[in-house]
């Protein structure tokens, strides 16, 4: 992990006074730190791309941070706008110090972001590459969280559902997984057509989390978490993507409007959330593990068969489900 990452600039920036004064105004929940909390899904793929691409030792710790660290000021701004409770079963940022802070400390992370990748490597050409590729990520990533925020899977048709939750998962979720495997690449001084396969394979395994996540939510709901960000926003979804193609177009405007009714009560969200399950599980892991399939054969083929099979389905393994629910996601 990075020594500064805090970036604080200057010999007088480097007394612990003004170090505790810096950290105290940003108020930077631990677990936000790269490094430390969540799945670490993107540090994770990138050690992998880099040590594809014929990296030597550990992929560059500059690099891994500055990805963790643009992600973790995605989390405070996203659950700032969603005005989510939690977040890795602790409160949200914004909920413990208010939006304006949060607001303010997740800017920051991006602009530390930047910082550290400019830093990352020695080549001053590379090193500009590296840094426009982050801002151009950083850029698709607002725009699909624009998507995110504007649409209401009350008010779409079944294949505009469908439609909508690629396009946020591709921008929002697929580009930044996508920078992560494109990151270790650079980092490991791979060829372009390299760079260019294994980052069509991060924006793949991307859109894969993304499913996963809104799949997980509704599954966590039943097992009693009070986070159901997505229902009582009304987001676009993938089970209600996958519900979209298994229901009929009646059945998904009466869906629709249990939606609108649950709003006034919560409680009423898990019934919904289970129904939601039951219509779709195994369109779900149909449409994980397929998808997963397929990124492994594209990757593979484009290639010359090269990659590694064990880190792969490591990678992969960890976003599967089950086609049948488990007996905890059965739960009323």
């Amino acid at each position: 992990m990075t020594t500064n990452l805090l970036g604080f600039a200057g010999a007088t920036h480097q007394t612990a006074l003004t170090r505790h004064g810096w950290s105290k105004a940003l108020q930077l929940g631990p677990d936000l730190y790269p490094g430390v909390g969540g799945k670490r899904f993107r540090a994770t793929l990138l050690e992998w791309a880099y040590t594809f691409a014929g990296g030597r030792c550990e992929a560059p710790s500059l690099i891994i941070d500055a990805v963790e660290l643009l992600h973790a000021g995605s989390l405070v701004i996203d659950d700032f706008e969603d005005d989510s409770l939690t977040r890795r079963g602790q409160p949200a940022l914004h909920q413990v110090i208010g939006p304006a802070r949060a607001v303010n400390a997740g800017n920051w992370m991006y602009f530390r972001a930047l910082e550290l990748a400019a830093a990352a490597l020695d080549d001053p050409a590379q090193s500009a590459a590296l840094v426009g590729r982050f801002i151009a990520v950083a850029r698709q990533c607002h725009e699909g969280q624009a998507i995110d925020l504007a649409m209401r899977i009350d008010e779409v048709t079944p294949r505009q559902a469908q439609v909508t939750a690629l396009a946020i998962s591709r921008w929002k979720t697929g580009r930044l997984a996508s920078l992560a495997a494109w990151c270790g690449v650079k980092a490991a001084a791979g060829d372009p057509q390299t760079q260019q396969a294994v980052a069509a394979f991060g924006c793949r395994m991307g859109i894969c989390l993304q499913m996963k996540n809104d799949f997980d939510e509704l599954c966590e709901l039943l097992n009693g978490s009070d986070r159901c960000d997505d229902l009582r926003n009304r987001r676009v979804t993938w089970p209600w993507a996958w519900a979209a193609s298994e229901l009929s177009a009646r059945q998904f405007t009466a869906w629709q409007h249990r939606l609108r009714q649950s709003e006034e009560q919560q409680r009423a969200f898990r019934p919904l959330a289970k129904d939601l399950l039951d219509a779709t599980h195994r369109r779900a892991a149909a449409a994980i593990n397929s998808r997963l399939d397929r990124a492994i054969d594209r990757l593979t083929a484009s290639t010359g068969g090269a990659c590694e099979a064990g880190p792969l389905v490591a990678i992969c393994d960890a976003l599967r489900i089950g086609s049948e629910p488990t007996k905890a996601e059965a739960l009323p």
